[in-house]
């Protein structure tokens, strides 16, 4: 056998069937000093606990005893200096909710308690300055996003959360059977994120069902049709069917980001004249593109 096909044990499906009920069971044996319940990488159970004692190491290797799963099982105190640097940022996080509420895009609740550096936030493309003054505070026990970019920047050779993959093979669509456009001009800041609206005109003979998320999601190109950019960030899961029928027009909301996707653009697309697609999955099962709009990006 190749010892490249030698794989790392993995936990039995027994543990995964477990699982739940275990932590539930630590739970009530801790109280609020319950910090964490995670699966390792194999698979086994990691439980973290604060002022973690021996009579609770004991209690909670009963209990996975009793179901079977005590070799997979880890017990770990939380770290004191985790539990002090959480309750700073988790504080931190609230001011910006407060103060600052469109520029969190994700981040953990900010409760009391414990969190396993590093800590996820992602922030909007235009929030450098507070990128710059969590990672001077924090370093690396938060781990940051602005827009689609790592903050602070990765060498080149790094990945970044938008790497090269498969081309996204897609026709234009035909002008001959429908006629796209946006309802007005699109002007938008550097960094930002708005909805617009796209027009669609029918001009064949049959209904045209364009299947969404509630919006079509554009993408940033430069003047090579090369994607740049565009939003970064959650987006909503509900299916929304627009249809145009012969000679009408149907409205279809847009959403345009303006997030960089390439590192030596900034965190933002710079101010300037740009061209948007979006992708247009039609229930006839065509993957189709539109053709590029312009849209007018400023300081």
């Amino acid at each position: 056998m190749d010892p490249g096909d030698i794989r790392e044990p993995t936990a039995p499906e027994d543990v995964d069937h477990q699982a739940y009920e275990f932590f539930d069971e630590a739970r009530l044996l801790v109280g609020d000093r319950f910090a964490e319940a995670r699966f390792d990488p194999d698979r086994g159970l990691r439980v973290t606990i604060i002022d973690l004692t021996d009579q609770d190491t004991a209690s909670i290797s009963n209990a996975a005893a009793q179901l079977g799963i005590l070799h997979w099982v880890r017990i770990e105190h939380a770290d004191p200096a985790a539990l002090a640097t959480w309750e700073r940022l988790r504080h931190d996080l609230l001011r910006l909710q407060s103060a600052e509420p469109r520029q969190l895009m994700g981040y953990p609740t900010p409760d009391p308690g414990y969190r396993r550096p590093p800590v996820d936030i992602d922030l909007t493309a235009d929030a450098q300055a507070t990128a710059a003054d969590l990672h001077q505070t924090y370093g690396d026990f938060v781990a940051l996003h602005v827009g689609a970019l790592p903050y602070p920047p990765e060498p080149p050779s790094a990945s970044t959360r938008r790497t090269a993959g498969p081309p996204d093979e897609r026709e234009p669509a035909n002008p001959a059977e429908m006629h796209i456009a946006l309802e007005s001009p699109l002007t938008i800041r550097s960094g930002q994120t708005r909805m617009h609206g796209l027009l669609l005109t029918n001009l064949g003979t049959e209904d045209i069902h364009v299947p969404t998320n509630g919006n079509l999601t554009a993408s940033i190109v430069d003047d090579a049709g090369t994607v740049v950019g565009g939003y970064s960030g959650p987006e909503p899961a509900p299916l929304m069917v627009y249809t145009a029928g012969p000679s009408e027009t149907v409205r279809i909301p847009l959403l345009v980001g303006t997030a960089s996707y390439r590192p030596e653009l900034g965190y933002a697309i710079p101010p300037g004249t740009w061209h948007l697609t979006a992708p247009l999955n039609l229930d006839d099962g065509r993957r189709l593109t539109t053709p590029a709009l312009e849209l007018t990006i400023t300081d």
